[in-house]
């Protein structure tokens, strides 16, 4: 054959045109399996939302039950191959393929019933495992089962399987960055799940194409042996496998985090960071990695920036939001490759090993993403995770490279000391005495950034190609980062707090209080003065919900609100008036109540409030029918807003609880998302009337830009706002109206306006 013809290289994959034809129903059954896999995660999901709401608890819980499963799957394939042999389980292998289809259809109906009584992890548990847990066992399973049949094909290319990897999470990305943009804003779920299952009985039809023939006696021979090989791995490779595969995933939780808390909390940013995380195996596993020489000196610049990036973040300076994002994944980026080329080399050439090794790397990832996403929340008020992330990787680096025994010459150990005493010094005494000596405004924070940030970035240049060293001392500037806001910004800083919600920070700055959880500001006040206890921000008394609240038009005896914030509408409630806040989050109220004067002030006025925690729909369903005449629905003016919230289904349940003359209102200012037409969508569905009012280009000053709707069953609630307060109706018909939300079809991508 042509030598030209024989090989067609591609950058992603490297496919020899006539000895590996074979290898294409590898790719094609891997690659769809991965596809398949992270479609079927954000599909039951978004099934799940419903049910129990909080949508950050529904896939913080669902994504340790996927990771869970996909541990479970590798441990079974090691398990089953090492016990029975290759060719021996790949007989028995049909029955795994056909065994999730007793799941069919998927019976979204069965969610709606819950799990009465038990906590929410364990109900998302639960009923993810009697509805999905034989598909995920069996696609999680098909990369590493595959992987290993190839190594015993006997086709060309055969004794490096790994770059079947590739093909796994080229499939895992496009299933991922596919769903939010592809599948879910035109296609209803019910509709998803047939489809899904329609790519599932392709998925075991190549499969099983791919099965391995009957065993040769060199076979028999090597399977025999294969305990006794795989009991002599070293147990320092496993730790490397395992330790890479968690610091690579620690920085993408971490990189998540800071995106999505500190940047901007946009549901697709979400999607990105894992995106880039996928695309580093890519390229990584591929029969000709990519992996440039100069990436490896690059990895330690990555990681300087990176720590430049959090110090700014303490101290509260910020850059454009599109240009932070692309310097975060571009770090992220960096650092994944490097370990993924780092567990390329280490890699077992033994293909007997491979299911072994497979297993490490989950291990691995399980416990880095559950560190980051369970346990950092429970002993950090801060996002240290994400310069305590690179530093793990630095360490594991360290221990692939087998640098661990240069550290412990005389040299290195002063060195190192040295630089770590620096490094922390600049973190800590810096920021004390500029604050202490200094009145900082915009331009001299900037030059404070400077005076910080040159001995930190000498101190880690001194360390590049040091990987070990560098991964100590950037340990100990971890932990001093901790302290840098608070040395910095002194008495400014009044409550730093964080959960699994998220970080909670109340700060003042000059007289005026404010309240900000990740990107989102959710108020303020000013702390004394005639104007302190005045409800400002979306909330002031020139607002469309202020004029409602103080209209004499209207009297509400029970009002109900779906989200806290700092309490600024509740000081509106006074005596006969039963005001009920529904709130996600237990610790919103200790820190509305405990530095804010709004429930005082409701409290004084005579006003009886009442507090119910969990998800705002659920909580209304405990409620009577017909016992409130308003609810207040503030939960939308952050970028990841609760889609359970706006749907069909959700006006549904507001209208029972509201009396036949009651008012829904709903606060829908939001930077990224336009959400009115999906309001007068939903409206024209229940044949509601609706209508809307903003005060952009009439705002107070102590009033932010807000738009408000409003809707009933009752038209003359309406007609007193369009008559007395002049709100206005923006849709005649349905001729221009988005297609109405339901639990089983949303679509973000639709309603954004900017990112």
């Amino acid at each position: 054959m042509d030598p030209i013809l024989k090989k067609t290289e591609f950058w992603i994959f490297d496919i020899y045109d006539a000895g590996m034809r074979k290898i294409w129903g590898y790719y094609a059954a891997i690659f769809l399996s991965a596809f398949l896999l992270f479609q079927i995660q954000p599909l039951t999901s978004k099934a799940l939302l419903p049910v129990f709401g909080g949508s950050y608890l529904v896939w913080g819980a669902s994504m340790v039950f996927y990771q869970g499963m996909l541990l479970v799957g590798y441990i079974y394939a090691h398990a089953m191959q090492r016990w029975l042999g290759v060719v021996r389980y790949s007989r028995f292998h049909w029955i795994l393929l056909i065994a999730p289809t007793a799941m069919f259809p998927f019976r979204f109906e069965r969610f709606a019933s819950g799990a009465e009584g038990v906590p929410l992890v364990a109900a998302v548990f639960i009923l993810l495992f009697v509805s999905v847990s034989l598909p995920l066992l069996t696609l999680s399973t098909t990369s590493v089962l595959l992987q290993r049949w190839f190594s015993i094909s006997h086709s060309e290319g055969s004794r490096n399987p790994y770059v079947l990897y590739s093909a796994s999470n080229l499939g895992s990305m496009l299933g991922l960055l596919s769903y939010p943009v592809i599948v879910e804003p035109f296609f209803s779920l019910d509709f998803q799940g047939y489809v899904w299952w329609i790519g599932y009985a392709l998925m075991v039809l190549i499969h099983l194409s791919c099965v391995p023939s009957r065993a040769s006696k060199e076979d028999r021979r090597m399977e025999a042996v294969e305990s006794a090989g795989i009991a002599r791995v070293d147990i320092k490779m496993r730790v490397v496998w395992f330790a890479l595969s968690a610091s690579a995933c620690a920085s993408l939780i971490a990189v998540t985090n800071i995106i999505t808390f500190d940047v901007a909390s946009v549901p697709f940013l979400w999607v990105l960071p894992l995106s880039v995380y996928l695309f580093a195996f890519v390229v990584a596993f591929k029969r000709k990695m990519w992996f440039p020489a100069w990436l490896q000196t690059g990895v330690y610049w990555a990681l300087i920036v990176g720590a430049l990036m959090y110090l700014m973040s303490q101290l509260r300076l910020a850059i454009p939001g599109w240009v932070s994002i692309t310097i975060h994944l571009t770090i992220l980026f960096v650092v994944c490759l490097n370990c993924c080329a780092a567990l390329v080399r280490v890699k077992p050439t033994d293909a007997r090993l491979l299911t072994m090794f497979y297993l490490m790397v989950a291990f691995g990832g399980f416990f880095g993403s559950l560190s980051v996403t369970w346990c950092m929340p429970l002993v950090s008020p801060t996002l240290v995770e994400y310069p305590l992330s690179f530093a793990l990787v630095m360490l594991s680096l360290a221990l692939a490279n087998d640098a661990l025994g240069a550290v412990w010459r005389r040299s290195s150990i002063v060195e190192t000391a040295i630089c770590l005493t620096l490094g922390v010094l600049a973190l800590t005494l810096l920021p004390w005495m500029l604050n202490r000596f200094f009145a900082m405004d915009e331009d001299r924070m900037r030059i404070a950034l400077i005076i910080i940030a040159v001995p930190v970035a000498l101190v880690l240049l001194k360390l590049v190609n040091k990987s070990l060293q560098f991964g100590i001392v950037l340990v100990a500037m971890s932990l001093a980062f901790a302290w840098t806001e608070q040395l910095y910004v002194g008495a400014d800083s009044v409550v730093r707090h964080r959960n699994f919600y998220g970080v909670y920070k109340v700060y003042d700055k000059g007289n005026m209080r404010y309240l900000q959880h990740g990107t989102t500001l959710h108020g303020r006040e000013y702390t004394q003065g005639p104007k302190a206890g005045i409800p400002l921000s979306y909330f002031h008394p020139s607002t469309p919900a202020g004029l409602i609240l103080t209209c004499n038009k209207f009297f509400f005896r029970d009002i109900g609100m779906i989200g806290l914030g700092t309490g600024a509408l509740a000081s509106y409630a006074g005596e006969g008036q039963r005001f009920t806040v529904y709130e996600l989050d237990h610790d919103n109220l200790h820190i509305a109540d405990k530095n804010f004067t709004y429930l005082r002030t409701a409290r004084n006025k005579g006003a009886d409030l009442r507090f119910v925690f969990g998800d705002g729909r659920i909580s209304l369903r405990k409620e009577q029918s017909d016992s409130l005449d308003l609810i207040i629905i503030d939960a939308f003016n952050s970028g990841s807003i609760p889609v359970h919230l706006l749907t069909v289904e959700a006006f549904q349940e507001y209208f029972r609880v509201l009396r036949k003359n009651g008012l829904l209102l709903l606060h829908v200012s939001n930077k990224v998302l336009d959400l009115a037409p999906v309001v007068y969508s939903n409206a024209l569905k229940l044949n509601l009337f609706v209508c809307e009012q903003t005060n952009i280009g009439n705002c107070h000053p102590d009033a932010d830009d807000t738009i408000w709707m409003a809707a009933s069953e009752d038209e003359a609630v309406i007609d007193v706002l369009r008559l007395h307060l002049r709100w206005w109706k923006r849709f005649g018909s349905d001729d221009s109206l988005p297609r109405a939300w339901t639990d089983r079809y949303s679509n973000i991508i639709g309603v954004m306006i900017r990112w």
